[in-house]
């Protein structure tokens, strides 16, 4: 049986946060994708036999930034993200779209590392920062799992990590303009 990507502590947590910060380099955060988009990486990623269900759960996870007080959501990609092709044209335009509809939402923020930053230390793996009534708790993501991490040096090593992952990466506004000119390319 394959190893569950998020763990239900994780899910839980996320429910409860105040901030969540998630650096992504290959891929869109599961909180800002589509269900095409979903479903399109986990079929390419060999989980096809569970690719709907998967999607449906992610889709029911994005309910959080519909509450009432939803969580500020900071994220940052790499360009590749916007470029990679996942699932057809249609397919990435449909999730760029959506990427721009939520970086419009008051607490939202899509933030692009472009390709001429070069090495940064997000290219060691995908992670999420979140802050839950003011304590800090981090999520490492490997290949086929994930580390919950509550306290410490390595939880505090990630949230530095973001924060220099995000001096490299496009200003807001320069951000919208490369998603709406990727966006065009699939349209």
């Amino acid at each position: 049986m394959r190893p569950r990507y998020p763990t239900k502590q994780y899910i839980q947590y996320e429910e409860a946060a105040d901030v969540l910060k998630m650096y992504h380099g290959k891929t869109v955060p599961a909180l800002a994708q589509t269900k095409t988009y979903a479903e399109a990486l986990l079929k390419a990623a060999g989980r096809a036999d569970e690719a709907e269900t998967e999607a449906k759960s992610r889709m029911k996870r994005q309910g959080v930034l519909r509450r009432k007080q939803p969580p500020y959501l900071w994220i940052l990609v790499d360009q590749e993200v916007l470029e990679n092709v996942v699932g057809g044209r249609e397919v990435m335009a449909e999730q760029l779209r959506y990427l721009l509809e939520l970086a419009e939402l008051d607490r939202v923020c899509v933030r692009v590392v472009p390709r001429a930053s070069g090495w940064h230390p997000g290219h060691d793996g995908h992670f999420q920062v979140m802050t839950i009534n003011g304590r800090g708790v981090s999520y490492a993501v490997a290949q086929v799992a994930g580390r919950l991490i509550e306290a410490g040096d390595e939880s505090t090593l990630l949230e530095v990590r973001f924060d220099q992952i995000g001096a490299l990466a496009l200003p807001r506004s320069d951000s919208q303009i490369l998603m709406e000119q990727t966006l065009r390319t699939y349209e």
